[in-house]
């Protein structure tokens, strides 16, 4: 049942991080066709919103139930002594 959960986390997390990517990159194609600087400065913002919204919540996701499952498998921090 706890890989199950962790393998959910770790695709929400690829998901979050894929719609994040997408986001900003369509944000910054935005504000490269803007010239007034309040649009720009929406933009700009919007850039921040995906990225800190988006991004770095999937990223500490895969993270951590990434090396979660990877402790699992292997039985605790033995992966660590394993080159």
């Amino acid at each position: 049942m706890t890989y199950n959960l962790l393998k959910f986390g770790h695709i929400l997390g690829a998901i979050l991080v894929g719609a994040g990517l997408v986001g900003v990159w369509m944000a910054d194609l935005r504000s490269r066709q803007l010239r007034d600087l309040a649009q720009f400065a929406e933009a700009v913002r919007n850039i921040a919103v995906f990225y800190d919204g988006l991004g770095v919540p999937g990223a500490l996701l895969l993270l951590v139930s990434g090396t979660w499952m990877i402790s699992g498998f292997y039985g605790g921090s033995a992966f660590l002594d394993i080159p």
